[in-house]
C-alpha cells in the first residue's frame, strides 16, 4: 500500500544529492541495494522465526530493520551538512 510512494520519494531525494553526470551508476547501485533488501528482509524474518518458532518474534525484526535504516539515514543527512 505504501511502497510506491515511499520508493518515489527515496528516487528522489537519491536524484537530489547525487552527482546528475553519474546518475545511471548511482540508480545501478541503489536497484541493487534494493534487491539485497528485500532478500535481507526475508531472510532475517524468516531465520528469526525458525530461531525463536514464533512468528511474532520473527515480525518483530521488521521495525527493528527500520529504525535501523532510519538510524542511518539521519546519521548520514549529517554528514552530508
Amino acid at each position: 500500500m505504501f511502497q510506491g510512494g515511499i520508493q518515489a520519494l527515496s528516487r528522489s531525494y537519491f536524484a537530489k544529492i547525487i552527482p546528475a553526470e553519474q546518475s545511471g551508476e548511482y540508480f545501478g547501485l541503489m536497484d541493487i541495494c534494493e534487491k539485497g533488501a528485500a532478500f535481507m528482509g526475508t531472510t532475517v524474518v524468516g531465520a528469526a522465526t525458525q530461531l525463536t518458532g514464533s512468528m511474532n518474534k520473527g515480525v518483530t525484526t521488521i521495525p527493528i530493520l527500520f529504525v535501523t535504516g532510519m538510524v542511518l539515514f539521519v546519521m548520514s543527512s549529517k554528514l552530508e551538512k
